[in-house]
């Protein structure tokens, strides 16, 4: 079953097209990898999925993205719901540097319109930390500054943070790329752990990560699809000579 439904999506800044008539889905409980080299579109295509992308000056799309069958930019569908129900996690960790671990986790729902007291903003926080893989590591120090973190478990905290408002869909920009081996291990550990309860579409560079993480990969080259399908026959046999070209390492 699709969760999410692409349908000749194309996206401009300013004057410049940079994505043209793409067409992909994702499906319910699985995670999709969108890879390709820098410049292609991977970004600005995962913006698109809940409206970041028309939040640059001079942006805008046409095409359809369906969300349950319902398209997120029809005109009477309120964005702030739409990014309520498909959380995002960017590529460089960015915690609120003065507010505490927990604040830092249960800032969306502070944010939101829904009333939520004290207790069960603790609750839903620690719940959100367990959910990232983080509560072991911070449960004693919950009032210390998120930025007293590592790398690493600042991400983890940016992702407790998406999860808390309880979305549907996570998008990953990169979560890993400026982190070191072990972090981004424990990343990729906590994206198969998540793919049960969330639908979750990540933007990669890593071909090994993509094909260590994701059921589905979206293969992208100067903003057009080149080639969508299961991961395995992706980096097996792909039936594009320039995707086999570059999940090989041949250019890219």
């Amino acid at each position: 079953m699709s969760k999410m439904e692409v349908v000749d999506l194309n996206a401009w800044f300013g004057t410049n097209q940079v994505l043209h008539g793409i067409n992909v889905t994702a499906e319910q409980g699985s995670v999709t990898a969108i890879i390709g080299p820098s410049g292609c579109g991977k970004s600005t295509l995962i913006r698109c999925f809940n409206r970041m992308h028309e939040e640059i000056r001079g942006a805008r799309v046409d095409g359809k993205v369906l969300f349950d069958g319902v398209d997120i930019y029809g005109d009477d569908i309120d964005p702030a719901a739409v990014r309520r129900r498909i959380g995002m996690v960017f590529q460089r960790a960015n915690p609120f540097p003065t507010m505490s671990i927990l604040n830092n986790a249960v800032a969306g729902l502070r944010l939101s319109d829904e009333k939520v007291s004290k207790s069960e903003l603790h609750e839903r926080g620690e719940a959100a930390l367990r959910a990232a893989g983080l509560w072991d590591e911070v449960k004693d120090r919950l009032d210390q500054p998120g930025a007293r973190l590592s790398g690493g478990q600042q991400q983890r905290l940016c992702i407790a943070r998406a999860l808390a408002v309880e979305p549907e869909v996570l998008l990953l920009d990169e979560p890993a790329s400026a982190l070191d081996p072990v972090s981004t291990l424990r990343i990729e550990e906590l994206v198969g752990e998540l793919k049960d309860r969330y639908t979750i579409v990540i933007v990669t560079h890593n071909m090994q990560q993509a094909a260590r993480v994701s059921d589905w990969t979206l293969f992208m080259l100067f903003g057009e699809v080149v080639e969508f399908g299961p991961t395995t026959k992706i980096f097996t046999s792909p039936d594009d000579q320039r995707t086999d070209d570059y999940v090989t390492g041949r250019f890219g």
